[in-house]
């Protein structure tokens, strides 16, 4: 293995003192592009010794991997300019927040690749952003810009410019793994429901609402067969044979009183129902077949 091979395998690690940008002598307009993203300044000198390692390609996006050593914890983010102060870097504050650093404590940097995402899931914190026209379109164009690298669980603070608003969106899913690069990429992107959102109340329930019953008898005649009602809430009348319909009130005391009981003990004994249908016309139900449905004449119990 050449020398020059061992070069390329080695990968670039570096303490520095990390700051906001608002402790920078940056311009207003660059640090106000920064605050709202994962982008980051090195200095001058750690692009020279990526130079050296062969680690630095023209027009590449580099991510590197911000660590807080006390609690081994870090996030990835792509730097914007290697035009920090020797020693220090510069990252966006809510970033410091995320990882407990406090201005002027020493962070560890390394340089990390992450795949190129395949698919992620993004949910907005407020309702306010998927009613916004073309809610797909802004995040692409935004996150492009300021969140070329992402990672799943975290929470990314937007800055929608057009309207002078920030708005949070959380990463609940990314593939193929939890980092993963959006530049150059067909991304499949799925949105889920709001954090903030609440579904609305179902309409109330309407007082004269009817129910309809149906006579319904399991088994043949003689044979042990139990009959029961079945009950749906609808606004409609179940019709039989051109005569009336049976109609009741959604009464659910009414109709447990009149569904009979099965006897345990000899499951050949009949069972006879406690209640009896009152005949109309002269005529009383057919008990000799099973139920056939929309046949019969109608009856109203009670």
């Amino acid at each position: 293995m050449t020398s020059s091979s061992q070069t390329k395998l080695v990968s670039y690690k570096t303490t520095l003192s990390c700051f906001s940008f608002t402790c920078s002598s940056k311009t207003e307009e660059m640090i106000n592009r920064c605050r709202y993203s994962n982008k980051i300044l090195l200095p001058p000198d750690a692009l020279q010794e990526l130079i050296a390692r062969d680690l630095f390609t023209e027009n590449d996006i580099m991510f590197f991997k911000v660590i807080n050593k006390k609690i081994e914890f870090g996030a990835v983010c792509s730097v914007q300019e290697f035009t920090a102060s020797p020693g220090m870097c510069h990252i966006p504050y809510h970033i410091m927040e995320e990882l407990a650093i406090t201005e002027g404590e020493t962070v560890e940097i390394e340089k990390v690749s992450p795949p190129k995402g395949t698919y992620v899931k993004l949910r907005p914190q407020e309702t306010a952003f998927i009613e916004l026209a073309n809610p797909k379109a802004i995040l692409e164009k935004i996150m492009c810009q300021d969140y070329p690298v992402i990672t799943e669980g975290q929470t990314i603070t937007i800055n929608y410019k057009d309207l002078g608003k920030i708005f949070s969106i959380d990463i609940l899913e990314t593939q193929p793994e939890e980092v993963v690069s959006i530049i150059d990429t067909d991304l499949n992107v799925e949105f889920g429901e709001p954090a903030d959102y609440i579904a609305p109340s179902p309409p109330p329930r309407s007082s004269d609402q009817k129910c309809f019953a149906v006579l319904r008898r399991d088994g043949g005649a003689g044979d042990g067969g139990t009959e029961s009602l079945s009950v749906a809430d609808q606004n409609f009348v179940l019709p039989s044979e051109g005569g009336p319909g049976v109609v009741i009130e959604p009464d659910a005391t009414r109709l447990e009183s009149a569904v009979p009981e099965q006897n345990g003990d000899d499951p050949g004994d009949k069972v006879e129902p406690k209640f009896s249908l009152p005949a109309i016309d002269g005529r009383r139900p057919n008990r000799g077949g099973g139920f056939v449905p929309f046949s019969g004449r109608g009856y109203r119990l009670g």
